[in-house]
């Protein structure tokens, strides 16, 4: 007897995103062309190889960032998005930029990059959860906290080198004095132990005389 979708959406549907092997740990067995067929009947939507997403979760607002940490692991929001998410930065962008201990990587879906950033592991700190919710579920998804996004956007655009270049950025003000922890920068700055971003982050204290 073949698998009704109902019953395959009742499995899954709390994770929002699936791949085959998640199909196949609970339905041994399961045939591939299923999910040809769910997804001409636009019921799921394929993201990219072995994952995918019922067609519900793409209106979520806050999707795209779960996406982005299951296609492509071990990685988690940074650089820009971090930087928007918390209202660092003005512009609004249509990327989705992680960073990953993989190599560097992009991927299209519905219209939005998702583009990882390879770092060594030993950068690969300073992130935590936020929760997000669809359909009355509740999922985490990683991101760089405050401090680490500005740290990993300085760090990978290497081209941010003068008081200008720094100005040039348009840091919120408001935010950089009331949220950013410096304390927490200072320490983060010492795992880096790169004098290009010391130099960096003394920039932005004078610019905006923290």
């Amino acid at each position: 007897m073949s698998l009704s979708f109902l019953h395959f959406k009742e499995a899954l549907f709390q994770q929002g995103i699936f791949s085959v092997d998640h199909i196949r740990l609970l339905f041994p067995g399961f045939n591939s062309d299923s999910l040809l067929h769910w997804q001409k009947k636009r019921y799921i939507i394929r993201i990219r190889n072995k994952w995918y997403c019922f067609t519900e979760f793409t209106t979520v607002p806050d999707f795209h960032y779960l996406v982005a940490n299951t296609i492509y692991a071990p990685s988690y929001i940074s650089h820009q998005e971090a930087l928007l998410f918390y209202g660092l930065v003005p512009e609004n962008i249509v990327d989705s930029i992680s960073v990953t201990t993989k190599k560097t990587a992009s991927f299209n879906f519905l219209n939005r990059t998702y583009k990882y950033y390879s770092i060594h592991q030993k950068y690969f700190f300073g992130y935590g959860f936020k929760e997000m919710q669809f359909n009355g579920i509740s999922r985490n998804f990683l991101i760089a906290d405050k401090e680490k996004a500005i740290l990993d956007f300085l760090y990978l655009y290497d081209f941010y080198n003068t008081e200008q270049d720094i100005s040039e950025i348009r840091f919120n003000e408001i935010v950089l004095g009331d949220e950013v922890d410096w304390k927490k920068m200072d320490h983060y700055l010492e795992r880096f132990n790169n004098n290009g971003l010391d130099k960096k982050v003394s920039l932005i204290k004078k610019i905006y005389q923290l």
